[in-house]
This record gives C-alpha cells, structure tokens and sequence, in this order.
C-alpha cells in the first residue's frame, strides 16, 4: 500500500493497492462497488471481487450428490452475475479479478483478504439493528473485528432518509375563570 505523507503534522493519505469487494448482489453491495472502483482508480489499484455461496444445506434435508450439483450451480451463477457487475461499473483499464467461495461469508472474506494480501477491504452494511442483529448477525461486523487489513465500511442510505416529522408533544389544559353564581 502506498502511503504518501501529508503536511498537515505526521497523518498519511493511504493508497490501497488491492481491493477486496464482497458482493452479496444487493444494492448496498453495488454502492461499495463503486466506491472500491473509485478508490482503486486514484490509487492505480486493482479490485476482487469476491461471492461467498453458504455452504450449509442441512435444513433442505438433502443428500451429498444433490447439495453437490447445487453448490456447482451457485457458484457458476454467482460467477456470470459478478462477471456482470464487472463489466457495468468497473472501467476497462481497472485490474479485476472474480473470486467465488464457499463457507461461512466473514470467515471466507477475511481467508481471501489474506491470501491475495489485500490492502482493504471495501464492504457494505445492510443497517440491521436490534433483533434482526443479534439474530442475523452482521458479516460487516465480524469481518470489522477479525480483519488484519483496513476496512472501508458503506452504510445503508436508511439513515439519511429524512424522518416524518412529528408535531412536538403538548399538553393543554382548560383555565376555567371564576363561575357567577
């Protein structure tokens, strides 16, 4: 990684070489892509793109040959529709190679960040929160706590969407004068 000093006291403007972009093929995972392609276009860099396929099958309660064909089959898709994403975002004279796995996604992304010897890795959040959270989990944040090399988290765009905004509360009350009698 190219490190170029700064004037501004000892802080250093990284320039990542090799970037590592896990796709899902979800939108936040396109808006990574396009920012990993700028990066890596004012570095001179080159990206991986890579697609993790889930490898535990045992819930559909099916057999070794079949879970087999179906891994192939996934990763042969996962392969045409990163080729895909390739050739719409990334421009011609960017490096990029297309990287399929299987397994466990943060364990595979932090394995495949090693062994190309990435300099970053440029990986979307999908803003779960609360239950979804804990129950789900968050590849992002695994990935953030496990990784050896710096990560350029992009967040949702759900938090900038601007909130419905509420009349603040009030209580009123009725002053009641003084009655005739």
């Amino acid at each position: 990684m190219k490190r170029k000093s700064v004037k501004q006291g000892r802080r250093f403007a990284v320039k990542p070489q090799r970037l590592l972009v896990p796709i899902d093929f979800s939108t936040p995972s396109e808006r990574a892509l396009r920012h990993a392609v700028e990066l890596a276009t004012r570095s001179g860099g080159s990206l991986i793109l890579l697609h993790v396929v889930p490898a535990d099958y045992g819930w559909l309660g099916i057999g070794r040959e079949e879970s087999r064909d179906l891994d192939k089959t996934l990763q042969r898709q996962a392969a045409e529709r990163l080729r895909a994403l390739a050739d719409a975002y990334v421009r011609q004279h960017l490096p990029v190679d297309v990287e399929i796995r299987m397994g466990r996604p943060a364990e595979q992304i932090i394995a495949a960040a090693n062994e190309s010897k990435c300099d970053a890795i440029v990986l979307s959040t999908h803003g779960l929160s609360g239950l979804d959270r804990y129950l789900i989990g968050s590849v992002a944040d695994r990935v953030a706590r496990l990784s050896s090399c710096p990560i350029f988290l992009i967040p949702t765009t759900k938090r900038s969407l601007p909130r419905k905004q509420e009349p603040p509360a009030a209580l009123r009350f009725k002053h009641e004068g003084k009655r005739a009698s």
